[in-house]
């Protein structure tokens, strides 16, 4: 992996270097705001003897790579999160989600968690049945790591936050008269979570209308290359709604586990006030009403999979019958020279005779085949060739028609024991 290693050059180092943070006032404030926000030097910050709750953003870059400057600031990172080093391997951090903790929770706790949300381009999506099946889409791609302690740090490290997911937060927190950042070392993961939701929602929802989007255009009366189009999109946007789906069925899982540890944390408040009981099962009644929203999401995904398999099928129906038309084509054309061919084939038969020279069989006179007969005969014999094709013909549509009426004798038979069978019982 280090062969692989980008380093970042001074100046880009250093841009990467200034992080955004919001930190809650201190009590003794008068400015009125309950959080402010700074950039700073996510060195300087690690260092910092700042016990006020506080919410870092950064990019991953900071510690993803194997540059040597990561790998220093990598470890204050660790010193202060508690990261675990596993979590930067390319399985942890490439997987669609995941939570964990470790520690006390009345004495130092941290946890990691992992949100991942796919984005498909809406205005893409709406020129694609007419020119090509390639849908344009963006992934959100976010790791959380918090520390707590009621008398030492309290802080969680956003990773690769995007605006739209920063203003949330911070508009969460300056609507909030919550303060369970005392007692508490979940009360940071409501915020984030909601954040994530509203993340969550409008991914949901860009993929319903890339659905709909599907439904709407369907003329299955145009032409050819326009069904053809239709089908290898409707083929490429169902890769993406399974996507959907997978990534919703993890964030539900992750939301369980969070929900689970913070559980086992109020089954053990024992000491606490009645106001910080109170905030704790506030705290868990959001995290749990979080978890319904994204169950709800993964229900709308599962039947937006159900609705866009059905238009699939539907396309692939569609293909068939269009294909089963060119074959009819093809029968009613075959038909059309039946009749001549049965012709030609009866007179190529040896029972026909054209005894003028261009002989098609034995002579009409068998006993004289230099007679010199001019014209067309039959001979004598040709009713053979009827007394096997007209009793075989009727043999085998007996045959047909006989398995047609057993198969459906046999049908009637099997509802009339059950319905007898019910009648008794």
């Amino acid at each position: 992996m280090q062969n692989m290693a980008m380093n970042l050059l001074p100046d880009e180092w250093a841009s990467k270097l200034q992080v955004e943070v919001y930190e809650r006032s201190p009590p003794s404030s008068t400015s009125g705001n309950k959080w402010n926000t700074r950039v700073v030097d996510i060195r300087d910050f690690l260092n910092e003897d700042n016990y006020s709750p506080s919410f870092v953003f950064a990019s991953k870059t900071l510690l993803e790579k194997d540059d040597p400057r990561v790998l220093d600031l990598r470890k204050q990172a660790k010193k202060y999160y508690g990261m675990p080093d596993e979590v930067w391997s390319k399985t942890h951090w490439e997987s669609n989600g995941f939570f964990g903790c470790a520690g006390n929770e009345r004495k130092l706790h941290r946890t990691w968690f992992r949100f991942l949300v796919k984005k498909v381009d809406v205005l893409q999506v709406k020129n694609t049945l007419r020119n090509t099946s390639a849908i344009s889409y963006s992934w959100l791609k976010t790791g959380f790591f918090t520390t707590w302690s009621p008398d030492g740090r309290q802080s969680i490290l956003c990773l690769d936050c995007p605006p739209e997911v920063k203003d949330h937060i911070w508009n969460a927190l300056q609507n909030t008269d919550t303060d369970c950042f005392q007692f508490d070392p979940y009360c940071f993961h409501p915020t984030v979570v909601n954040a994530m939701v509203a993340a969550f929602d409008e991914s949901v929802w860009l993929l319903r209308d890339a659905v709909r989007d599907v439904e709407k255009n369907r003329h299955f009366h145009a032409s050819t290359t326009y069904i053809r189009h239709y089908s290898e999109y409707a083929q490429e946007l169902s890769r993406h709604v399974l996507h959907a789906w997978e990534i919703l069925n993890v964030a539900t899982e992750v939301m369980i586990k969070m929900m689970r540890r913070h559980r086992d944390f109020m089954s053990r408040l024992d000491g606490y006030t009645e106001k910080e009981k109170e905030q704790a099962m506030e705290l868990d009644d959001k995290l749990d009403f979080y978890h319904g929203l994204l169950f709800g999401f993964k229900c709308r995904c599962d039947s937006m999979q159900q609705r866009h398999q059905n238009e699939i099928s539907l396309a692939q129906s569609h293909a068939v019958a269009a294909d089963a038309s060119a074959m009819k084509t093809i029968a009613i054309i075959g038909a059309l020279f039946l009749p001549a061919t049965f012709v030609s084939a009866i007179f190529s038969m040896s029972f026909f005779s054209n005894g003028g020279g261009g002989s098609n069989g034995p002579s009409s006179d068998m006993s004289d085949p230099n007679s010199g007969s001019q014209g067309w005969s039959v001979l004598p014999q040709f009713w053979i060739y009827w007394a096997f094709a007209i009793p075989l013909t009727i043999l085998a549509m007996v045959f047909l028609l006989g398995r047609e009426l057993y198969r459906k004798l046999r049908k009637l038979g099997g509802r009339f024991k059950k319905f007898y069978q019910k009648m008794c019982s």
